[in-house]
């Protein structure tokens, strides 16, 4: 999946009032991009993304820098079944709350699994919802 990041701050006040599933301290808020932007990602499966990582929450750099890859690459590596449609997403990934404090170290390998765990069922759970399985014709 091509992933293209949010930068207007309208989408990203869009995005916070939009449909949300959460898992652990993230939330993932989703919705269809605007019509203008679907035509252009018809042709291309593309996705916009913003992430929303306060400093409040997540002070060390390396950490908010660790949340925000696993992120894309867990994007990147998006599968759907060969039967489903996806409207062109709007996603936005926020961090609503501090990590456990039994993570000391920022890039602890424990961190990192705990990160992935939630971001893939994040997207599992999105996916769920939104996708359009295409019935095939039967030959």
């Amino acid at each position: 999946m091509n992933i293209e990041m949010l930068r207007q701050p309208e989408m990203f006040a869009a995005l916070f009032a939009a449909r949300y599933v959460q898992q652990a301290e993230f939330r993932l808020h989703y919705r269809a991009a605007p019509a203008a932007w679907s035509e252009a990602a018809a042709a291309s499966s593309r996705c916009w993304l913003g992430l929303v990582i306060p400093k409040k929450f997540c002070k060390p750099a390396v950490r908010r820098n660790l949340i925000k890859r696993v992120m894309r690459q867990a994007l990147r590596d998006l599968r759907l079944p060969e039967t489903a449609r996806l409207q062109a997403p709007l996603l936005m990934l926020r961090l609503t709350r501090k990590l456990p404090a039994e993570f000391r170290s920022a890039r602890s390998p424990a961190l990192l699994a705990y990160v992935r765990q939630a971001v893939n069922a994040l997207l599992q759970t999105w996916i769920e919802r939104t996708v359009i399985l295409i019935e095939r014709g039967s030959a």
